[in-house]
């Protein structure tokens, strides 16, 4: 009489591991390339590999999770460059040129990132225009912005921040400390509390969450400021490591943002997603581009690379949706 019930519990664990599979496949990807990493290229394993390593990691973690909020709300944002570049160098300059505390300029950049995520919010959804057009109009806005107010001319990072990035409590890079608890947090909240259910049901059905008198408009808007205060964290955190911002900083966070997403296994569809395993994602391009770089190549093969990942990445997902749907 219990052999029934077993082969069903059996089952259903089954269905379930092949439904967790998009985002089970990053980890077990991200420990994969480690372990071929210790026996052909044990250079990038080091500890002067692996510390320089983390503090990007960080950075693209941070973005990724905020890119991956935009994308379960079936957006993108395409603004990230423009962020990024505009809260770096803007951070500095207002810095210096007002002789502020780094907190009331941490404080001032943060809300820039909240503003510019409730400009790309209420465009997509008030004026209806397509979030990849918003946000790439949002991102030449930033840019003009950002070389209007510096003259394309960055000041060095306040020596606190530099001294507070370069520091590695218990040996590990204070930005993945960070790192790790920003991307914690967002995910307990996104996960764990009754808001983040609701932005969850809201990304995988829209029209339905409306019927049940849910306001998507606010959850999709809530997407973007929270991306937005990310990007500029995340930038604060960039400058603060670089020491010397360029105009270029934000350039890479295009592609990387969008790839750690994607390989993470979040639903270009909404609804479904985890900025976990696109934190995991993020370290597996991180290390891949550090492999990469050690071997010698140059960045335009890091990017060939990453973009084969990528595809690899969609193909393996494809395969256990495919498989998670068809599976007894």
């Amino acid at each position: 009489m219990t052999v029934v019930p077993a082969v069903s519990a059996a089952c259903v664990h089954r269905r379930a591991w092949l439904r967790s599979g998009p985002h089970t496949g990053i980890a077990i990807a991200t420990v994969a390339l480690f372990a071929l990493c210790a026996v052909l290229v044990p250079q990038s394993l080091t500890a002067q590999s692996i510390g320089a390593m983390l503090p990007a990691w960080g950075v693209l973690a941070i973005m990724a999770a905020g890119q991956t909020l935009v994308i379960q709300q079936r957006g993108i944002d395409l603004s990230v460059p423009g962020t990024v570049s505009l809260v770096a160098m803007g951070f500095t300059v207002f810095v210096d040129r007002n002789d502020v505390p780094v907190l009331v300029g941490i404080v001032v950049v943060l809300a820039v990132g909240a503003a510019v995520g409730l400009l790309n919010g209420l465009v997509t959804t008030r004026v209806h225009v397509t979030p990849l057009i918003t946000t790439l109009a949002v991102n030449a806005l930033l840019i003009g912005a950002m070389f209007s107010y510096t003259r394309g001319v960055g000041t060095a990072a306040p020596v606190s921040l530099q001294s507070a990035t370069a520091s590695s409590p218990l040996g590990v890079s204070a930005i993945a400390w960070i790192a790790v608890l920003a991307v914690l947090v967002v995910a307990g909240i996104a996960g764990r509390t009754v808001i983040g259910r609701r932005f969850v049901a809201v990304g995988a059905n829209p029209a339905a969450a409306r019927a049940m008198g849910l306001r998507a408009d606010r959850y999709v808007v809530g997407a973007y400021v929270a991306a937005g205060i990310l990007f500029a964290f995340a930038a604060v955190l960039l400058v603060g490591y670089n020491q010397n911002p360029s105009p270029t900083l934000g350039n890479p966070y295009l592609f990387q943002t969008v790839m750690a997403v994607v390989i993470g296994g979040t639903s270009v569809a909404g609804g479904r997603g985890s900025v976990i395993a696109s934190a995991v994602a993020a370290l597996f391009l991180t290390q891949l581009g550090q492999v990469v770089l050690t071997l010698g190549a140059g960045p335009a093969m890091q990017l060939l690379v990453q973009a084969a990942a990528m595809a690899v990445a969609l193909a393996g997902a494809a395969f256990l949706e495919r498989k998670g749907g068809t599976g007894a």
